[in-house]
């Protein structure tokens, strides 16, 4: 059951409505969750939307609903008995019209002004389906697709990865978004610039319809090429140049890893050194006593001989108190004895054996126990370990196979760019030290390469004039790259001298990637574009 309570129009807040609107409330009542306000107009007159012309003469009432703020949790709706008006003007098309208010109260709208503000806040900042679920909270409950209408018209397309482009335009002062333009066609961008004529400089990349889009739309104004695009460009002419001499880089990778150059990428597996190369029997009892037991032994006893306590050498050396205590007062470090002995010296002779070298520990350990032997597998392993490392004719451990170490061009076309402290160990350096050696173009590329690189740190006119000359003579293979630079040289020569960065376009691109990502598959243009410039505002 519904409980209707109503209230005299003195009980009734003067907040609830805006205070800009010409609307008197009358009495209120309730459902569950809903706030019924029925409102009365005090406005006189209206004025006809399409002449302008006032009228007092009431055609007829109708009602309308309008979903306003939530009030105490409750949704609440606006009951207002709109009326319509005759137009006396005789020359006017319309002859009757509805009424039309100032404020918060447009034609055609379900909802107020304000409540249209929240739903747009919410739209910007969480999207269509996270809007639409946070809505039924806040006591304006939309559909995703409503909620989506409320910043566009409607337009479901989207961009596609790869195949379909914008065009960003950012001011690089105030750090905002101008306008997002729906292709990166020279003529779009023409025509937005020829409505702009307030714009003299435009940093870009060196796409070249948006050369040309400047040039058409805004010839007075300076064009500045992006440095990073020319440094990324530069970067892929050098990736081709290393691209074509693959005969060449496999030469010079054959060189490198030559053993005999003593620059080889071998893995060394470190054998250990055996004690009696003289021995022709093995004595297990007298095996060498490890190389870190023997040294936490010296340090304990050269810890003591300080006058450090037992309990901090065992902090120190992270022995247990008792091994220290032990260390101590003992003479010398004496070789640890298994628990059990076992009769693995009767089989000595047979494990050496030239038929046996090939067999691994787990096939001679079950010959020996069909023979007689007592002991475990690991006491066998233990022991077996022992007696390789003390005979001169114990089998050899194959060497670790060759690694070829090799480059590819465009890790190399990167490491001309780094200084030598920059590049990743002595491999890199080892490597590019013989690349130039065998190949001088390439170090001939290599300066040019830095050279370019420093032209933005000296920012001196006439710099990259005498680069190109260079360059165009050289013969390493950046020709075809300084010759595209004179074509666009206005705009790469005021990167060069200036301090205009694109930097700032590149932030832009990412934030707007992540507005689209919020849509959900309905990030159409418009929708795009709105959100995008209501987030720069």
């Amino acid at each position: 059951m519904c409980n209707f309570i109503i209230y005299y129009c003195i009980m009734i807040p003067q907040f609830i409505l805006p205070s800009n609107l010409q609307l008197k409330a009358e009495t209120i009542y309730s459902e569950p969750g809903v706030l019924y306000i029925h409102t009365a107009v005090c406005q006189k007159y209206s004025a006809c939307p399409i002449c302008g012309k006032r009228s007092k003469r009431i055609h007829s009432r109708y009602s309308r609903t309008l979903l306003d703020l939530p009030i105490s949790g409750h949704m609440a709706k606006v009951k207002l008995k709109a009326r319509k008006y005759f137009c006396d003007n005789a020359v006017c098309p319309r002859k009757v019209f509805t009424e039309r208010f100032d404020y918060e109260i447009r034609p055609y709208y379900r909802r107020m002004v304000r409540s249209n503000d929240l739903l747009m806040r919410m739209a910007l900042e969480l999207g269509g389906n996270t809007g639409a679920a946070i809505s039924r909270y806040v006591g304006v409950p939309v559909s995703p697709t409503t909620i989506l209408r409320v910043i566009k018209g409607v337009d479901d397309w989207a961009f596609k990865k790869g195949k379909t482009y914008g065009t960003v335009i950012v001011d690089l002062e105030r750090k905002e978004v101008l306008d997002l333009l729906p292709d990166r066609e020279s003529g779009t961008l023409a025509e937005w610039l020829r409505k702009h004529p307030e714009i003299t400089t435009v940093s870009r990349d060196r796409y070249g319809p948006y050369a040309l889009g400047v040039k058409t739309g805004a010839p007075h104004a300076s064009q500045v090429a992006d440095r990073f695009h020319l440094l990324m460009n530069l970067g892929e002419a050098t990736k081709r140049i290393f691209q074509s001499k693959g005969k060449e880089l496999r030469e010079v990778f054959t060189l490198y890893n030559d053993p005999k150059r003593g620059i080889s990428s071998r893995v060394e597996i470190e054998q250990p050194a055996p004690s009696r190369l003289e021995t022709a029997e093995p004595n297990i009892s007298t095996a060498n006593i490890g190389v870190a037991r023997q040294h936490k032994f010296d340090k304990v006893k050269e810890l003591h001989s300080t006058g450090i306590t037992l309990r901090q050498i065992a902090r120190i050396t992270k022995l247990a108190r008792g091994t220290v205590r032990k260390y101590v007062l003992m003479e010398q470090l004496e070789k640890r004895q298994s628990r059990s002995s076992t009769n693995l010296e009767a089989f000595i002779n047979f494990l050496l054996q030239e038929e046996n070298r090939g067999k691994t520990y787990r096939e001679l350990h079950k010959s020996i126990v069909q023979m007689g032997f007592n002991g475990k597998y690991t006491q066998f392993c233990c022991k077996m370990n022992e007696v390789y490392s003390m005979q001169a004719f114990i089998r050899t451990k194959p060497e670790a196979p060759i690694v070829v170490k090799t480059w590819s061009p465009t890790r190399l076309s990167l490491m001309l760019y780094m200084e030598p402290e920059d590049l990743q160990g002595n491999e890199d350096r080892d490597f590019l030290k013989l690349l130039f050696e065998t190949l001088p173009q390439i170090k001939q590329l290599e300066q040019l390469v830095k050279g370019f690189k420093q032209l933005f740190a000296a920012k001196e006119d006439g710099l990259l004039k005498n680069w190109i000359e260079e360059a165009v003579k050289s013969e390493c293979g950046l020709k075809n790259f300084a010759k595209n630079l004179l074509k666009d040289y206005e705009a790469v020569n005021n990167a060069v001298i200036t301090n205009i960065s694109n930097g700032q376009v590149e932030g832009q691109v990412n934030r707007i990637k992540n507005i689209k990502r919020k849509m959900y598959g309905r990030a159409g243009f418009q929708l795009l574009r709105n959100m995008v410039l209501a987030k720069s505002a």
